[in-house]
């Protein structure tokens, strides 16, 4: 038992001689295991902020989830040897013929399974979270132009600067378009010229379209 105990001495509670600490039965202790997150369900929600970390908790809980699997197979090995070792004397049937009283079989050990790496472990989701992540960047954004006014670089914002182009298309480089920019109070019009939002679109596309490029 003791050199079977040895396949899960990192999932057990040690002594201070770090030896197992055993039960009455004579089978260790199990530590704590993780806390694991249900990966799908955060992905799906589009929390994927911290998602390596739980990917790498998740694979730490399917190496928990065998340590536990192998604890009871200890505990079932531990009952068929305490039987095996007790196993009744033949039974003497009515023709005078003995029944042999068979030893029960020894349970099939689990496979400890490979330790998988975050991103092993998230592979059936990385599109997903590539095209959640690339939103949030795409949400947050911001662009500076060369005046020193920052704009939204959002979709929605692109939007409206292209909107306002064309609606003041007939205006000079020069004139002005009161335009609520990221730097300032919502609601708080800020005196912008015509070039200065032809270059906040021109940077926000831009933007866009390096946010979105797949990285070779």
């Amino acid at each position: 038992m003791t050199n079977k105990l040895d396949a899960i001495l990192d999932f057990i509670v040690l002594d201070d001689e770090q030896a197992p600490v055993l039960n009455e039965q004579g089978l260790p202790t199990l530590k704590q295991g993780p806390i694991v997150k249900d990966l799908a369900q955060l992905i799906a929600k589009g929390k994927v902020q911290h998602i390596e970390r739980f990917a790498e908790i998740a694979a730490q809980g399917e190496q928990w989830q065998w340590a536990r699997d192998y604890y009871d197979y200890l505990v079932e090995l531990n009952r068929v040897n305490e039987y095996n070792a007790n196993v009744p004397e033949p039974v003497a049937n009515e023709d005078g013929s003995l029944t042999e009283v068979e030893p029960r079989p020894e349970p099939t050990a689990p496979e400890r399974p490979a330790l998988k790496t975050a991103l092993e472990v998230l592979e059936p989701y990385a599109i997903t979270i590539f095209k959640l992540r690339r939103q949030a960047e795409i949400d947050n954004a911001k662009v500076t132009t060369a005046s020193g006014k920052c704009f939204d670089a959002d979709e929605t914002s692109i939007t409206r600067l292209a909107n306002a182009l064309i609606k003041h298309w007939t205006l000079e480089p020069t004139d002005i378009i009161p335009w609520s920019t990221a730097d300032v109070g919502t609601g708080v019009m800020v005196d912008c010229t015509k070039a200065e939002i032809i270059e906040a679109h021109q940077l926000a596309t831009d933007n866009f379209a390096a946010t979105w490029k797949i990285p070779n």
